[in-house]
């Protein structure tokens, strides 16, 4: 077990940091705005990029150019990156964050894989985690996001995706490790897909701006299938909130409400705080005023 944080006594505070981890083919961009509302209200915060990701993304010129048959058939170092590596990367962001004072641990979509196994090794190194619609598998019948994705509650009242006109490449990526993504896509009909499915209040000029500032066009596939179980002695010991999308096709609030539940089943003397917001799964960035003010409040 950890020993209690120890912060550094010339500069440490009692105000929280938050950290934020982003989730699938996204990068520590996509909380900007957030990150702003935030410091208006004299809060500090910081974008974690998990790696291959923000500046350390690969952007193939095959990618740029549009050759998809050469970007589809090429490798990827993102196949590689397990993950233990995106827990290890952001296990250090917080042992050095904590210097300074309480870290409140922020997830998204994916990125809830991540700061759960981060919970479980460092439970005593964090003040709080909050799950921004985010997976949180914490039953052996569903213990990994792909799992939790082929619930009967996943399906629940979300439109069926566009098989025809879609950004995204296809499973025989994922068969390789990667998950890709056309997001230069000039194809009407799959960009509205991907807005509809993702941020169904967004206008298409919102939807192109937060693909080409926040989002990248491939990852790794081994996060999505890894075993990511919360545990009750560990992760169970640290209070928890879930910011539930009420207008999210991708997690929907129907598996948002079976996660709360089933984590709070194993922790009953620790259940969620649960906050709704009415937004889209990724178009919640803009409405980044209202979620900065649901996290000013757990602090």
């Amino acid at each position: 077990m950890m020993e209690p944080a120890q912060y550094d006594g010339e500069t440490a505070t009692t105000a929280p940091t938050f950290v934020f981890v982003h989730g699938l083919t996204s990068n520590s961009f996509y909380w900007a705005p957030v990150v702003r509302e935030l410091a208006l209200l004299g809060h500090r915060s910081l974008a974690v990029d998990l790696p291959g990701h923000g500046l350390d993304a690969s952007i193939p010129l095959t990618y740029q150019t549009q050759d998809l048959a050469a970007f589809a058939a090429s490798p990827s170092p993102m196949s590689a990156i397990t993950v233990q590596d995106n827990v290890a990367h952001v296990v250090e962001v917080v042992q050095r964050v904590r210097r300074y004072g309480p870290v409140i641990l922020v997830g998204h979509s994916l990125g809830g894989i991540t700061i759960g196994l981060v919970g479980n090794a460092i439970p005593d190194a964090i003040h709080r985690l909050v799950y921004l619609s985010a997976f949180c598998p914490s039953t052996p019948a569903a213990p990994s996001a792909m799992a939790l994705s082929q619930t009967p509650e996943a399906m629940k009242d979300v439109p069926l995706p566009d098989t025809e006109h879609s950004l995204f490449l296809g499973m025989e990526q994922v068969s390789r490790g990667l998950i890709r993504f056309n997001l230069r896509s000039p194809d009407p009909l799959a960009l509205e897909d991907f807005r509809r499915t993702n941020m169904p209040e967004a206008t298409l000029e919102q939807t192109l701006t937060v693909i080409n500032f926040g989002m990248q066009p491939e990852d790794g596939a081994q996060t999505s299938f890894a075993d990511a179980l919360v545990d009750a002695d560990t992760w169970g010991r640290i209070p928890h909130s879930y910011i539930r999308l009420t207008r999210d096709n991708v997690i929907s609030p129907a598996l948002a409400t079976k996660m709360i539940d089933d984590a709070d089943r194993l922790t009953p003397d620790n259940p969620f705080d649960v906050h709704d917001l009415a937004a889209g799964h990724v178009s919640v960035v803009l409405q980044a005023h209202e979620l900065a003010a649901i996290l000013d409040r757990l602090v």
